[in-house]
């Protein structure tokens, strides 16, 4: 076995436990449910929260309301959808759990959500304990991620053990399934009521507890130019080698990047500046730039049949952000004379991106707008930086990307000239 191969093999074991994993596939699931409610929301956030004082005046002349009344009717949906973000990755993420631990759904679902709004922070009043959005917002991710695995696990044990009351093979599963539920769900619940009170002896809540000890690091790390680039090129390595890149990698650093979106949306809703580069936006829409420059590369100097209509099909799809025709048409994994640009230009993007941001060249991301990742290039740069500038930013990236790619396509093009020119010879000589 050679180097390329045990190194494919040793990615393919690290790759098979990490996808086998049923924490990280329940992040990833959960997540990925999560995603299409930030787009809706977006939608009704950039109506609120137009840029512009004379559209907002036409609007209103128009309509006969005042902003603020039709502002905060557009506000409605962002208020049951983006604004309690943690409390939708909880259900999800619950559901999910129940799923891969053969668990009843509706019963574990509902137990996480009675346990963290036992856990999540309150504030008491004549008529009783009520809860403010920001307590479940995707602040709150890191705290209902931990609470949907560690309350399913704990089910799950409750009632590997036999601690549940058991009804007769005669009566509806319908019927059975809460009975048989209750004593799991009851010690979850109490559990989860006796940190409660800790947490309030101490002066802190679950929400915060989380966030300084585990969340901190982990928006530091995430959060980072550095860690954004180790993201960036262990992913194109992943996928250099045959394994989804995306969807480890993503799968684990989604809730980071999701949590700094949420913290600029909130900044930006409040009429103050975003502050954090990098986020959600930041890795979808600018760090991930770079397969794309292969595609027009070949567009521009490719001579081989081969690459010639490899690149004319693969810009269709690219439009769309969608890679896997040029993925597997050059091919682009395990061909390692395109190695070095494969691994680097996502890397390169993010590090002009970044520094266009940091400079105020650009404007960070608002955190109003999260588009899908399939968004054509342009229109979300657009979108996402309020800005004509991130649409530039995105257009000097896919050149940079270009640049970087052209020479190595020139020479794996080369090589397909000759592969061409032999097979050609010998059918002539068949013939």
């Amino acid at each position: 076995m050679n180097k390329t191969e045990a190194m494919q093999e040793k990615l393919a074991r690290i790759s098979s436990k990490l996808s086998s994993n049923i924490y990280i596939m329940a992040i990833r699931d959960s997540m990925l449910a999560y995603v299409p409610f930030t787009f809706i929301a977006s939608i009704f956030l950039i109506l609120a929260f137009i840029p512009s004082q004379g559209i907002n005046d036409f609007i209103s002349n128009t309509i006969g309301v005042e902003y603020a009344v039709w502002q905060g009717k557009l506000l409605i949906v962002y208020s049951a959808s983006l604004a309690i973000g943690g409390l939708l990755v909880l259900i999800a993420m619950s559901k999910t759990m129940a799923d891969y631990l053969n668990l009843n759904q509706i019963q574990v679902i509902l137990t996480s959500l009675v346990a963290y709004l036992t856990l999540t922070p309150s504030v008491m009043s004549d008529a009783g304990p009520s809860f403010s959005q920001a307590s479940m917002s995707a602040q709150s991710m890191f705290f209902a991620m931990l609470l949907a695995i560690g309350g399913s696990k704990l089910y799950k044990l409750i009632d590997d053990l036999g601690l549940k009351i058991k009804m007769p093979a005669s009566v509806p599963p319908a019927v059975s399934a809460p009975f048989e539920s209750l004593i799991p769900s009851f010690i979850v619940i109490t559990i989860a009521f006796i940190l409660r009170l800790v947490l309030d002896g101490f002066g802190t809540d679950a929400v915060s507890a989380i966030n300084g000890t585990l969340g901190l690091p982990l928006l530091l790390i995430g959060g980072s130019l550095f860690g954004t680039i180790f993201v960036a090129a262990f992913q194109q390595l992943l996928w250099f080698f045959g394994v989804h890149g995306s969807s480890i990698v993503q799968g684990v650093m989604l809730p980071i990047w999701q949590v700094l979106e949420d913290q600029n949306k909130a900044a930006t809703m409040a009429g103050e500046a975003a502050q954090n580069i990098i986020n959600y936006s930041f890795f979808t829409h600018f760090a991930s730039i770079g397969v794309v420059g292969a595609v027009i590369a070949a567009l521009i100097v490719a001579r081989s049949k081969q690459y010639r209509e490899i690149s004319k099909i693969a810009i269709v799809p690219y439009a769309f952000n969608v890679g896997e025709p040029a993925l597997f048409g050059f091919p682009l994994m395990m061909n390692f004379t395109l190695f070095i640009p494969f691994i680097a230009t996502n890397a390169i993007s993010a590090i002009i991106s970044y520094i266009a941001f940091a400079t105020g060249l650009v404007p960070i991301p608002l955190g109003l707008v999260q588009l899908p990742w399939t968004t054509p290039i342009i229109f979300s740069g657009f979108a996402v930086t309020g800005s004509i500038a991130g649409a530039v930013l995105q257009l000097v990236c896919v050149v940079a990307s270009t640049l970087v790619w052209m020479p190595f396509i020139k020479m794996a093009d080369k090589q397909n000239l000759q592969v061409e020119a032999g097979n050609e010879e010998a059918a002539e000589e068949a013939a």
